[in-house]
């Protein structure tokens, strides 16, 4: 249904001047050949240019090497798509006599004389029907399939006069340059274009830049229709993130209805003509990995457009990405970088030292209190060093098995909800149950991957913010704080593994950010006094640069 669109096998480009039909003729020229205007130029789509002449005008005469050296051009330009006709106004040129003067002036266009009929198929054009006759030299021009007439085409002498006939020519021969467009208004770049004719067998193009014409199709027969089928089936993750799984979501609960026709169609994932939950199971499997390509539906997707702005010789048609609903797809990319309109999020990634064998938890934790709509982020890991088990989440609602996926040492997540649920700041958000197959520096096999699968989150705004990774401060033994309780000031002792410019935070029960100051923390015993002011009695946690350093029980200033 969306990915066809009959043609007209030719298109016309009508003229500002007289537009009226020219009359049928037959004439038999000086070689003997027999032609029909209509039947074998007109309805076939070529453009007939006609001089009405007789054989011994001098005007005629200069402007033969001119007259011949066009029917050339525009024969090699436009092969078989348009024939010159010299016809003679005077009774006495017989076809003998125009013979002799096509031979004496190197005319190779066929040529008639009053024995051919050559009279009766100028008498229209002399008569004022088309305008007034000046005499010999006259040109006119039939438009290909409507026979309209263009007439007296003139210049300030034969070679201008064969300049505005080329020019005519042109305008109606040459097809024009087309493009196919996204929702957007942009035009694709690279897809594949097949031409199927009645009886004949498929044309292939490929598209490279944007921009073809029916030129590219050699041998187009001169047929009424033709059949054009656009298809594109490469990158097919362009576009698609779990935040399209946030919209189409709130498409199926009435939430945000999609507003945009194309939308229902990129988000009919497995083409069962309806959009359900089961589009958005195949779309996560998409962009987990677990699918290389949607099983049941192309990259993109063609239809009519529905408000084209094509001119009307070039086929219109619309490219559609399944699963692209919010239409951030690239039409020349298979990466596409967003304007994310919003802040990255600062997250923490875990990184514990651990043993052969150990089995331990990476926790990734915001930064900053954040509402979070969904997520998506991959990371990449030596499958030699480790082993994931789980990955798990406490904070976040309807998390299971279906929202990540690992091979080859790659592993992907997918989450969203209906609506916002609250992340807190340095509270876990996902927890991977990892083990340690060799020891190794973890951050020298676990890491965040930066290409196919952006790292961003959906907030409560409906931003889109990317991730920024951050690892915690390490530190190389336990935490002091004394006194506590405390009232004016703590002192914060504790050994740090390298120099490290890092900030201490105290963290309220709500998970908010209470009192943070900068420090630079030095390579061994560091001694950080605590002085907050105004801070309300009260329960807190001590962070340094995200790490947890202890809670402390604050009594006032």
């Amino acid at each position: 249904m969306f990915q066809k669109i009959l043609l007209p096998a030719f298109f016309m480009v009508t003229t500002s001047l007289a537009a009226t039909q020219a009359p049928d003729f037959t004439v038999t020229d000086s070689d003997g050949n027999t032609h029909h205007l209509y039947a074998d130029y007109v309805d076939q789509g070529k453009v007939v240019v006609l001089e009405i002449f007789f054989t011994t005008c001098p005007p005629c005469a200069s402007h033969a090497p001119h007259w011949q050296t066009l029917y050339a051009n525009v024969q090699n330009q436009y092969p078989g798509q348009v024939e010159f006709f010299m016809l003679s106004d005077k009774n006495a040129d017989n076809n003998a006599l125009v013979s002799q003067y096509k031979t004496d002036k190197n005319l190779t266009m066929p040529g008639v004389g009053s024995q051919g009929g050559s009279l009766e198929a100028v008498q229209p054009y002399k008569s004022g029907q088309f305008g007034p006759f000046y005499g010999t030299p006259t040109f006119v021009i039939i438009t290909p399939g409507t026979g309209e007439v263009i007439y007296d085409v003139r210049g300030g002498g034969a070679s201008s006069t064969m300049g505005l006939i080329q020019q005519e020519i042109d305008q109606l021969l040459e097809l024009p340059k087309c493009h196919i467009q996204t929702p957007q208004g942009d035009t694709l770049k690279q897809y594949g274009l097949q031409l199927n004719v009645p009886g004949g067998n498929p044309v292939f193009y490929q598209v490279q830049d944007g921009i073809f014409s029916l030129e590219n199709f050699p041998g187009l027969p001169s047929l009424p229709f033709y059949e054009m089928i656009p298809t594109k089936t490469d990158d097919p993750l362009n576009g698609v993130s779990t935040f399209d799984l946030v919209q189409i979501n709130k498409q199926i609960l009435g939430i945000t209805p999609f507003t945009e026709p194309w939308q229902f169609v990129a988000a009919d994932a497995n083409n069962s003509g309806t959009i359900s939950t089961f589009d958005i199971v195949e779309l996560r499997k998409l962009i987990l990995g677990v699918y290389d390509s949607l099983p049941n539906a192309p990259s993109w997707v063609f239809s009519p457009a529905l408000d084209s702005i094509f001119p009307q010789e070039c086929p219109e048609f619309l490219a559609i990405k399944k699963g692209d609903v919010n239409g951030n797809a690239f039409p020349d990319s298979l990466q596409a970088t967003l304007d994310r309109g919003a802040s990255g999020l600062q997250i923490q990634l875990d990184y514990p030292e651990v043993a052969a064998g150990e089995r331990f938890e990476v926790n990734i934790r915001p930064e900053a209190t954040v509402q979070l709509q969904g997520l998506q982020a991959a990371f990449r890991f030596d499958p030699d060093a480790l082993e994931i088990l789980d990955v798990r989440s406490d904070n976040l609602p309807g998390f299971d098995e279906s929202c990540w996926h690992q091979e080859d040492g790659r592993l992907a997540v997918s989450w969203f909800a209906g609506y916002p649920e609250p992340a807190l700041a340095f509270d876990a958000i996902l927890t991977l149950e990892v083990r340690a197959l060799r020891q190794l520096p973890l951050p020298e096999v676990f890491t965040p991957e930066s290409g196919r699968l952006p790292a961003e989150v959906y907030d409560h705004a409906g931003l889109v913010r990317p991730l920024v990774w951050s690892a915690p401060v390490r530190t190389s033994g336990a935490a002091l704080l004394a006194p506590n309780p405390a009232r004016g000031f703590a002192v914060l002792s504790l050994e740090n593994a390298e120099p490290e410019k890092t900030e201490v935070r105290l963290i309220g029960a709500d998970g908010r950010i209470v009192w943070a100051q900068p420090c630079d923390l030095v390579a061994g015993l560091n001694r950080l006094e605590l002085r907050p002011e105004s801070l309300p009695a009260g329960l807190y946690a001590v962070h340094v640069g995200g790490t947890m350093a202890g809670k402390l029980l604050w009594l006032g200033n």
